[in-house]
């Protein structure tokens, strides 16, 4: 038995060497869908890093300056605590989206997907042709046509991954250090070798390792069987219907025979070669195009389409499907629990964060006279996208301590970090047994509008001692 009869993907031969695919391309509902779908995050990928949002690009992880913009969003470093909302929403949105839609994601909006059969194949067959011409032009013998052709198709994937590299770059040193590492590689030595290592990668991807991404590289196929049940939508092949199958001469002769004519064109349009008539499959990215070559089929024989269509294994044995049920429950209400905890912490955020801390070298200094010191710095960030002036003034409850500062107040540039040192000295020499108290900054504007809070501890010892006379 060989490995084709024995189940094995059709990208691995019988003596286990690597099997080219030559994708047919077909045209339908879906298919022109997914183009629009791709087109538009290829639009967004390519654009997020050139146009600005309140300033800054829609798009931009400044790294260096620990500064991230996001449509218009301003996050700091110590807004790290966001990333366990955005882990929750793809943990759960993955969840959510296998158990319901089965490998939606790997068909519609994966990168990988995305690029190749959106762009890569288009390009391929613009310049080798379809997939007769190209299975032939791989098996001639290297002449100048060929090379012409091959170098031609080379040279614009090349290209295209060297475009995808310097848009993801741009993300994270902005449009003005892509172009001064354009022209200057060693202006960013380290934001150019990433661009390197992600061009070799996509035009190693782009030319020669392709589906094997998705059949052994990817891990998603291997868990998508325990997150989908019998209830989870997926393309599927109608075999009480299409089965048995035949020709269509065969058909008027005989006796009847299922609306499957064996054509085998659901089988050359799957960018990883499986056969959909073999029910559902790890391979199987449910890109829906065996869906619309089997429509194009039927609706050229008069038949209705639906033989292979998106649907349910349930539906499939005649049972009636639960969309709603226990489990896709809790994935939704926990997706939506995360994504409404997001929302209302980004809209609870004060434009202006503010922390104190406590100088590093002593917790607290007894001076000459008694009165005891402490120091530190107040951090506030504006995350405002307009300068603000500030100033610090101690809480009603606290006006017995002196505020001493260097600076009264500051002028906070837009999405910045300033750092304010203080220092509060504590002259009640009669308070000898309040060695800790609860101290409050309030931070005004211009108009001395109250703009936030923050606490600080002021300490002194146990047991203060009076000053000689």
């Amino acid at each position: 038995m060989s490995l084709e009869e024995n189940d094995t993907v059709k990208t691995i031969g019988d003596d286990g060497e690597r099997v080219w695919l030559y994708v047919r391309r077909v045209v339908g509902r879906f298919v022109l869908l997914r183009y629009i779908v791709s087109w538009t995050l290829f639009l967004i990928l390519f654009l997020a890093p050139w146009i600005d949002i309140n300033g800054h690009p829609a798009i931009f992880l400044d790294l260096p300056q620990r500064r991230f913009y996001v449509f218009g969003l301003t996050f700091f470093a110590t807004n790290a605590y966001y990333l366990l909302f955005v882990a929750g929403l793809i943990i759960f949105g993955i969840f959510l989206s296998s158990s319901t839609l089965g490998r939606a994601w790997c068909g519609w909006v994966c990168p990988q997907s995305v690029f190749m059969e959106s762009f890569v194949r288009l390009i391929e067959e613009f310049i080798e042709g379809k997939p007769a011409q190209r299975k032939r032009l791989d098996r001639e013998a290297w002449h100048i046509k060929k090379i012409i052709k091959k170098v031609s198709k080379w040279v614009v994937f090349i290209i295209l991954a060297g475009m995808i590299s310097t848009t993801t770059v741009a993300y994270f040193i902005g449009r003005q250090g892509v172009l001064e590492s354009q022209f200057d590689p060693w202006s960013h030595p380290v934001a150019t070798g990433i661009f390197i290592f992600l061009t070799a990668l996509l035009s190693f991807d782009f030319l020669w390792f392709r589906e094997q991404v998705c059949l052994i590289v990817c891990p998603y196929g291997r868990f998508q069987s325990v997150l989908m049940d019998k209830h989870s939508v997926s393309v599927w092949y109608d075999v009480q219907r299409g089965e048995p199958r035949g020709k269509t001469k065969i058909k008027e002769s005989h006796q009847p025979l299922g609306d499957c004519v064996d054509c085998g064109l659901c089988i050359q349009v799957c960018p990883t070669g499986i056969d959909i008539r073999k029910g559902s499959q790890l391979e199987c990215i449910q890109c829906a195009a065996c869906v619309d070559a089997c429509d194009s089929i039927m609706q050229q024989l008069n038949r209705a389409t639906g033989l292979v269509r998106y649907s349910t294994e349930a539906e499939l044995k005649g049972e009636k499907t639960r969309y709603f049920r226990p489990r896709v429950l809790a994935y939704l209400l926990a997706f939506l629990g995360v994504l409404s905890a997001l929302i209302l912490t980004i809209s609870l955020a004060t434009s202006l964060d503010i922390r104190v801390t406590r100088m590093v070298d002593a917790p607290y200094e007894v001076l000459e006279h008694g009165q005891i010191k402490n120091g530190g710095q107040i951090r506030v960030s504006n995350h405002l996208n307009e300068p603000i002036m500030i100033s610090v003034k101690l809480a009603a409850k606290d006006q017995d301590l002196s505020l001493v500062m260097p600076i009264q107040s500051l002028e906070l540039k837009p999405a910045s970090v300033n750092h304010l040192i203080f220092f509060l000295i504590d002259s009640s020499l009669e308070k000898l047994n309040q060695a800790r108290r609860e101290v409050t900054f309030v931070l005004l504007d211009e108009k001395q509008k109250e703009l936030g809070k923050a606490q600080f501890t002021f300490l002194a010892p146990e047991v203060r001692v009076s000053p000689k006379q």
